[in-house]
């Protein structure tokens, strides 16, 4: 008992508190503190797994990977933090009441009160996403950056078949297609369409949407099979998400073109597979009206129209359209009455005429306006403004045709995209191809030459796919129906950074320069230095300073050293003089070099006379071993470059030794992807020689696989 006297303080007992518990109940930071199992997490949050792997994929948590795991090897740990933040998320109520909700509909069916299953059903709780969506994503310019997976497993949910085996709803199928439509609806409309590159797993596209390279994978238009090694309930916890961002990401850009959205559906042409061209787009005529200033609605311009319709129709003669006139007329009147007509007619005509050339005039208007207002959304980048002129206008006043088997919904993306205009045959069809105005037959299969119209031009749909990457229209003779088209290159992949350019890529190449040159309104010989120096433009500089720019940063990349790369310009001249001097060394020393040459004569015919004397000594076996096989592979690949980099380049690279350890094996990593490129390349050009040996290269197999049947057929006429 403690004493009750006043002025004496009561001790207190270890186990009753004070300063050794609390010291004992701190906790210190180290990794138990940071991390924790999934299974804790579980039990906090009162979850099933399901609910806990569906949350952690809405709300962006991945497991981690602590130093030291405390609670053992073979368990999936998270940061603590990440759990706190989950553990106040609105979702938790949410599915908690769902999963109530669940049992609910379980009872009914068990107990066959169908009735009551379909009403619980009808009344289910639902939730939202938009939460998360701003949470992820605080501004539009972070939600694009992310924005290339969700495109690609929207592209593919779009084309699977719906499937209640594996869990995969019709309403999330057409959910899906609506909004890549509309995604892909936006592009052709803004002409933002930059790489198209068609590969074994799909077609892969590139688009620049406000300044940012959005790129997605698509695949190809087949019958797609659900394999049953996939776990489906994950992928459509990520669709959830994406088509709820997709939603956020597709009402911002058409709000900022002054579109409508969701933009209208044309469930006729939706149904005969008319891909974007079913999308009808409201726009507000800002494009027209940007010269003077001034906003025109659609109502407007139907009133205006209706008027134009009302005053033609005043004009026409209805008596004499519907029965020729009265018979009880006099020959005077009849004559007069057709000389008013003719007059009436050639005043129409003319009135037509003046239309149409106005009507003309607005549309050159119209696309010169467009053109700017897509150059403005390209960025202020100038190379970036005038690629993106370009692109609108690659394929205009062109109209394609294609065949049955050609992939329509990517043919019509493309064409679209870059200003073309699209046909086929069947309903849907924006143009009919009996009109006569068929520019390009697109096909996929051979065509006999007496069934191909002199008026167009057939292609395969590679050619379509190259000319938008190149930016030119290549000669359709290497892409004929039925012949072995050119390689199909990848405009993701630099030729400067794989150090090997294939042969057709320069040819697309010198073919685009000469395209540039034209649309400059200059020759190539101005580049080569044949004509005289002309004066550049501001675009010209500025582009040429980020081209410099560019380069610069490139090689800083590559480890070389900026005083080395701008030494390269005049390092000509120095050659020149260094040249000259060690000549001048060479002419002194040789001279020296016959004296030196006289005495080593005397001095080996003095040894030669005493070796006879002596016993012959044995040669020493030369040592097998060599500094390489006590290196790592990587450092001899390494060091291989580096030697093969000559004498100054390799005094440089040595001085990545005095540099501190994790960035000499950071350079060093790189010279190892150097080399390796540089092998890469190397053998490429090895198998072209081979192949050019053989005449199996290009050109030449095709012509030997086109004399193989015909000798054959030879052969058996002989026997």
């Amino acid at each position: 008992m403690p004493s009750s006297k006043p002025g004496k303080q009561t001790k207190v007992s270890k186990h009753g508190g004070g300063k050794a518990v609390k010291k004992a109940l701190k906790v210190k930071g180290g990794t138990a503190s940071r991390y924790t199992t999934r299974n804790a997490a579980l039990n906090r949050l009162q979850l099933k797994l399901a609910d806990f792997r569906r949350l952690c994929i809405l709300k962006g948590i991945h497991p981690r990977e602590p130093k030291k795991k405390v609670k053992g090897q073979g368990k999936t740990y998270y940061h603590v933090k990440d759990i706190n933040f989950l553990a106040h998320e609105p979702l938790l109520d949410k599915f908690r009441a769902l999963r109530a909700y669940e049992r609910k509909i379980k009872k009914a069916k068990a107990k066959k009160a169908y009735h009551a299953v379909d009403r619980l059903e009808e009344r289910k709780p639902q939730y939202g996403l938009d939460h998360l969506v701003k949470e992820r994503y605080p501004s539009f310019g972070d939600a694009l950056r992310d924005f290339d997976d969700p495109l690609t497993l929207t592209h593919l949910f779009a084309m699977l078949p719906a499937d209640k085996r594996h869990g995969i709803p019709a309403e999330l199928v057409t959910r899906a297609r609506s909004l890549a439509l509309e995604f892909q609806a936006y592009v052709t409309k803004t002409k933002s369409l930059r790489k198209v590159f068609i590969s074994v797993k799909g077609i892969y596209y590139q688009a620049l949407v406000h300044g940012v390279e959005v790129t997605w994978l698509t695949p190809h238009a087949l019958a797609q099979t659900l394999p049953e090694d996939v776990d489906y309930r994950v992928m459509l916890t990520f669709l959830e998400f994406y088509l709820a961002m997709m939603g956020f990401v597709n009402y911002k850009l058409y709000h900022d073109r002054a579109l409508r959205y969701p933009p209208l559906l044309d469930t006729r042409l939706e149904d005969n597979a008319a891909g974007i061209v079913a999308v009808i787009h409201d726009l507000a005529d800002t494009v027209s009206q940007v010269r003077k200033g001034q906003v025109v609605t659609a109502a407007k311009r139907g009133d205006a129209q209706a008027t134009a319709t009302e005053a033609r129709m005043k004009t026409l003669d209805f008596d004499a359209i519907a029965g020729g006139g009265d018979e009880d007329l006099d020959d005077e009147e009849a004559e007069a009455e057709k000389a008013s007509r003719a007059a009436r007619r050639d005043g129409d005509d003319d009135g037509d005429e003046d239309d149409d050339d106005d009507e003309k005039q607005h549309a050159d208007d119209d696309d010169e306006a467009m053109e700017d207002v897509i150059a403005s959304a390209a960025g202020l980048d100038p190379a970036q403004r005038e690629d993106a002129k370009t692109c609108a206008s690659l394929f205009k006043g062109l109209v394609f045709f294609l065949n049955r088997e050609v992939p329509r919904d990517a043919m019509v993306f493309i064409i679209r995209a870059f200003g073309g205009e699209v046909c086929w045959e069947g309903e849907g069809s924006p143009y009919d191809e009996k009109d006569g105005g068929v520019t390009h037959h697109v096909c996929d299969r051979p065509i006999s030459k007496d069934a191909m119209k002199p008026q167009r031009e057939y292609v395969q749909p590679q050619w379509v796919a190259d000319c938008a990457n190149w930016r030119v229209l290549i000669p359709t003779k290497e892409y004929a129906p039925g012949a072995p088209p050119p390689p199909h290159l990848s405009p993701f992949v630099d030729a400067e950074d794989e150090g090997y350019t294939p042969d057709y890529q320069q040819t697309l190449m010198r073919l685009k320069a000469q395209a540039k040159a034209a649309r400059e309104g200059r020759t190539l010989l101005d580049d080569d230095g044949d004509q005289p120096a002309r004066m550049l433009t501001e675009t010209e500089e500025a582009s040429l300073e980020e081209k410099q720019y560019a380069r610069d940063l490139q090689n800083e990349a590559r480890g070389v050293p900026y005083s080395r790369s701008k030494e390269g310009d005049g390092s000509g001249s120095s050659d020149e003089e260094s040249d000259g001097e060690e000549d001048v060394e060479l002419e002194g020393d040789a001279n020296d070099s016959e004296d030196s040459e006289e005495e080593e004569e005397e001095e080996n015919s003095d040894s030669d006379d005493d070796a006879g004397v002596k016993t012959k000594k044995r040669k020493a076996k030369a040592s097998t071993l060599t500094p390489e096989m006590a290196m790592r592979e990587k450092d001899v690949v390494v060091n291989k470059r580096i030697k093969s980099m000559g004498e100054e380049e390799e005094m440089d690279a040595m001085r990545h030794v005095m540099l501190p350890r994790k960035k000499r094996e950071l350079y060093r990593a790189m010279q190892l992807g150097l080399a390796k490129k540089e092998a890469r390349a190397d053998e490429l050009r090895k198998r072209k020689e081979a192949l050019k040996a053989a005449g199996e290269y290009g050109r030449a197999k095709e012509e030997t696989a086109a004399k193989k049947p015909a000798a054959k057929k030879a052969a058996k006429k002989k026997k």
